[in-house]
């Protein structure tokens, strides 16, 4: 759970202090700085802080259409196999007659209910909504070698997350994928247990997750596409999920998924998602030159605060205007002391 603004606002003051009282600011700099941190943003919440809320929130939402995919598979045998409200309450039960009631109504409203059911459906490698495609990047990467001409609809179900990626830079991770909640959270477990455990902060560079890709593309050549299932945390959470309420057993998945959360906890902050996951290094590259992203005021930006760069979840330095593999989850811009830090296009120093 996010701090709550008096909170953050408290941890504004104190590294404002550490600032402040290094001596590295002229005077006129340091009331500028007080001001800046003493003063709230739109409705009363700090800068970013809507962002930061946003990103929690969607990802929460993306948790629980997985669970909908995964439920609307038996929604879907029960329509099609009875067709009656009465008649699946008497096989499956009144909870199950409730959802039945509800998914029957949403797509409903959408056109035919069968239709609309068949057309919704997958996981987070290759999902449809509403007949509308979305394919994982990296599906498509590791279909290519054996399979040069993809299906049409898979090919350009890849289209919307890469265009994305392009004009936004690595927001996926910051606002779909479900894994990053589950660390996010650990990161937060993490920081509050440094003050009685002295943890680690291990990195493994760049590349490491450029070889997790290519190795991952080589072992689907050899034994096929459920190899993903361990590498992609993101993947192998969807299997939990699906494997859980779908088919009420639990999976290989759900292992890969534990080792993940372990080196998140114990391994170094944010661990899977700066080191080992190749979507986000392969999104990030893509917008490495997003027009849209976060940009620095360097007229009001501090010299020697490193307080932006402490709270990225992919160690991405703003105060250096780095956006390579930045998620836009507005972290930075809620720690950031002199609101120097803004989202907005190439050139424009305003607040979107």
């Amino acid at each position: 759970m996010s701090k709550g603004p008096a909170t953050q606002r408290r941890q504004w003051l104190r590294t404002v202090g550490r600032i402040v009282d290094s001596g590295s600011m002229a005077n006129a700099s340091r009331l500028a700085v007080y001001r800046n941190a003493l003063r709230p943003g739109r409705a009363g919440l700090p800068p970013g802080m809507g962002l930061l809320l946003g990103s929690i929130a969607t990802r929460l939402g993306v948790v629980i259409l997985l669970c909908c995919l995964a439920l609307w598979t038996e929604y879907l045998n029960l329509k099609v196999g009875y067709g009656n409200t009465r008649l699946v309450e008497l096989a499956a039960g009144p909870a199950w007659r409730s959802f039945f009631e509800a998914s029957d109504a949403l797509f409903s409203a959408l056109g035919d209910p069968v239709q609309m059911a068949e057309q919704t459906g997958g996981m987070t490698w290759s999902i449809r909504l509403l007949g509308v495609p979305f394919t994982d990047p990296v599906a498509l990467l590791s279909l290519l070698p054996a399979d040069p001409t993809p299906a049409a609809g898979f090919a350009l179900g890849a289209i919307i997350p890469m265009g994305i990626a392009v004009t936004l830079g690595r927001v996926f991770c910051g606002y779909v994928c479900p894994a990053s909640l589950l660390f996010f959270a650990i990161g937060r477990l993490r920081r509050r247990l440094g003050g009685l455990l002295l943890f680690p902060e291990l990195s493994l560079g760049r590349g490491f997750a450029w070889g997790v890709l290519v190795a991952g593309i080589a072992l689907t050549a050899a034994i096929g596409h459920g190899v993903w299932t361990l590498l992609l945390p993101y993947f192998a959470m969807g299997q939990t999920i699906f494997h859980g309420i779908a088919f009420g057993t639990l999976s290989a998945s759900m292992v890969a998924l534990a080792v993940f959360a372990l080196l998140d906890l114990l391994a170094g902050y944010q661990f899977t998602c700066r080191n080992l996951c190749p979507t986000g290094r392969l999104l990030g590259a893509l917008g490495s030159r997003a027009p849209i992203s976060v940009r620095r005021d360097p007229t009001r930006c501090v010299h020697h605060c490193h307080a932006c760069e402490e709270v990225c979840p992919f160690a991405v330095s703003p105060r250096l205007d780095e956006t390579r593999d930045c998620s836009m989850c507005g972290a930075c811009l809620v720690i950031c002391p002199s609101r120097c830090l803004r989202v907005g296009t190439v050139g424009a120093g305003g607040a979107m």
